[in-house]
């Protein structure tokens, strides 16, 4: 008789368990919480499931995952850029994910040919220029930066910012790896000054006057417009860059399942609110990312930014030339 009380009570306390665990999600985020705050509302209100999140910069978050492996409490790993969802899956830490949902609603270009990663939401590299100092006949595609009527006028941030990385290996894979040496070369020698701060400092540089023209992400710039009370930017403009070889540089911000995930399918359920219609808006006008989804009422503002011609990249080839970018990158000068 005891022996059945025990087993009845161990049974009701897994139960139990099993019923909490199943009602939360812990994401490892390279975003900060601020930045997921309202989608993550939005999913519990929704599904009623606790979202814990630990945000910090996303090579920390893989390096974590891999040190604990199995005993991670890492359900999904959030961050931004294709490269760092690559690097993340090519150390194993992803699972396969079978969600008709993710497959139908994200093309196939920003998601993992395995289905170990997903792309969320889509940003552009662009060029944010002086309208007083740059005449539209000087804009074109990424390669007329290396022209000589850009010397000393060009901002950028570093090469060891992913984001550049994988705008280089984007252009080795359209343009080929001579051309994008010879661009790498003269594009240096273009520089204002030497690469420092990040793309809101690019952009602040083209205001005080040091450079004409940025390199930098869209969703920067957008935001910096977005808020600019004082209209500090308004000789600022946006340029899509593109020719016959090459269009306007596309990454995404993406999420993948932990390979040791204790609660999955909340996971899985996670990943498929952040391509809803609800959470897409979310991206878009709290975010100023791009929808990775077409066709959504957002508002007129985001619109004015809308992409004129993606590049078409298969992103799952991004990684195929990291390596030969980096090694381009340093024979350039570009530090």
């Amino acid at each position: 008789m005891k022996t059945i009380l025990f087993n009845l009570i161990f049974i009701v306390f897994i139960q139990s368990y099993c019923s909490a665990e199943s009602k939360v999600v812990n994401i490892f985020s390279a975003r900060q919480e601020i930045l997921m705050r309202e989608l993550i509302d939005g999913f519990e209100k929704k599904e009623k499931i606790k979202v814990n999140i630990i945000a910090s910069k996303a090579n920390q978050l893989i390096k974590k995952i891999e040190m604990e492996g199995e005993y991670t409490d890492a359900d999904i790993l959030l961050t931004v850029d294709v490269a760092r969802l690559i690097a993340a899956k090519n150390k194993g830490l992803f699972k396969k994910i079978n969600s008709s949902t993710l497959k139908n609603q994200i093309p196939s270009i920003y998601r993992d040919k395995d289905d170990q990663w997903f792309g969320m939401s889509l940003r552009a590299r662009i060029f944010i220029y002086h309208e007083e100092r740059v005449t539209e006949k000087e804009l074109g595609g990424y390669l007329n930066l290396m022209q000589s009527n850009w010397k000393s006028r060009l901002l950028v941030r570093s090469s060891n910012n992913v984001y550049n990385q994988s705008l280089i290996s984007a252009m080795i894979h359209n343009y080929g790896k001579e051309t994008t040496r010879k661009f790498l070369r003269k594009f240096t020698n273009n520089f204002a000054r030497n690469p420092s701060g990040g793309d809101r400092d690019q952009i602040r540089a083209v205001v005080a006057g040091e450079g004409d023209l940025a390199l930098v992400n869209s969703y920067y710039f957008i935001k910096m417009r977005k808020n600019d009370n004082e209209n500090k930017l308004k000789k600022l403009k946006v340029h899509f860059p593109y020719d016959e070889k090459m269009k306007t540089h596309i990454n995404i911000s993406g999420a993948g399942v932990i390979k040791y995930s204790k609660n999955t399918k909340n996971a899985i359920k996670f990943l498929e609110f952040l391509i809803s219609d609800e959470a897409q808006k979310i991206y878009a006008e709290k975010n100023y990312e791009y929808p990775i989804k077409d066709n959504l009422n957002i508002s007129n503002f985001f619109k004015e930014y809308s992409i004129q011609k993606k590049d078409t990249l298969d992103l799952n080839l991004i990684a195929d030339n990291n390596k030969e970018a980096l090694i381009m990158m340093g024979e350039s000068g570009w530090r």
